[in-house]
């Protein structure tokens, strides 16, 4: 991609942030009214944090997210290693296509997710939980290793043969859903809650105790959180938000908190190794 064309995405971005900003915050006063403002002041400065982080992505970490997937896809494409599918597609039809992408993407980007909160990729992962005013901007804030981890949901769907554009249509609708699901909006979306994932249940995902953080982990689809037993929807969540850790202060303490974790994680793995060892030998001399 050009400069030229690469600062027209980001402007393209710029302004979808803008149209997505008003409109939550239309939501979010038609829910709360005064409120809204306060609570938006409230957030100002972990609102500043998403946005330098969703910057930096527009400019960076995006661009290379693209150009990775499409290096990977490539290869399968080469390898052969992409299943003969296009005649199942063209029989199923564009509606059936798209549905079809939409629901498995979302399966995939479960387990995923589920493998995100691993003691190992959990230190990345917690800089998007580090959030304690959940806002739909709170979707952007994501550390680039833990956003270098969704090239997988793309990759597993090209390799499932699915064709480009429903592909993106599953990716398009996370996305937006994802904003949806992080605002701050008290909603249960009622029997379509056994359906779809509603706000109140992303809220409990982010809670700081471990009940509600360790559930809820599909963007659109209840029902896989359902299937999986890792379904916690009690009922409004009141719990406080983040997470224990110091993920460190403003968006560069935010960036380096994961190598300091994992840092500290090989220093104490080496220390008992040594212990251990140091331990046998004192055994073996007595």
């Amino acid at each position: 991609m050009d400069l030229a064309a690469h600062l027209t995405d980001i402007g393209k971005q710029g302004l979808e942030l803008a149209a997505l900003a008003a409109w939550f915050f239309a939501l979010t006063w038609v829910v709360k009214r005064g409120k809204a403002i306060a609570d938006a002041r409230a957030a100002a400065g972990e609102t500043w944090i998403n946005l330098v982080i969703s910057v930096v992505d527009m400019l960076a970490i995006a661009p290379l997210v693209g150009w990775i997937t499409g290096a990977l896809a490539g290869l399968l494409q080469h390898q052969g290693l992409i299943l003969p599918a296009e005649p199942l597609w063209r029989w199923a039809g564009p509606v059936a296509t798209g549905l079809a992408a939409v629901v498995m993407g979302d399966l995939v980007g479960y387990w995923r997710h589920r493998l995100q909160h691993t003691p190992w990729l959990w230190p990345a992962h917690a800089i998007h939980h580090s959030d304690t005013r959940l806002t739909w901007f709170s979707l952007g804030r994501m550390h680039p290793i833990d956003r270098l981890g969704t090239i997988l949901d793309v990759v597993v769907m090209a390799a499932l043969g699915f064709p480009a554009w429903a592909v993106s249509l599953a990716v398009l609708l996370r996305h937006y859903y994802g904003h949806f699901i992080h605002a701050d909006l008290p909603w249960s979306l009622g029997p379509l809650g056994w359906v779809l994932n509603p706000p109140i249940a992303h809220r409990w995902h982010h809670a700081r105790e471990a009940t509600g953080s360790g559930a809820n982990f599909a963007t659109l689809f209840s029902v896989f959180d359902r299937a999986f037993g890792t379904w916690y929807a009690p009922g409004p969540c009141e719990a406080p938000l983040g997470v224990r850790e110091d993920t460190g202060r403003g968006a560069l303490g935010q960036y380096l908190h994961p190598f300091r974790a994992w840092g500290a994680g090989l220093a104490a793995q080496i220390r008992s190794r040594s212990q251990a060892t140091s331990g046998a030998s004192a055994g073996g001399i007595g």
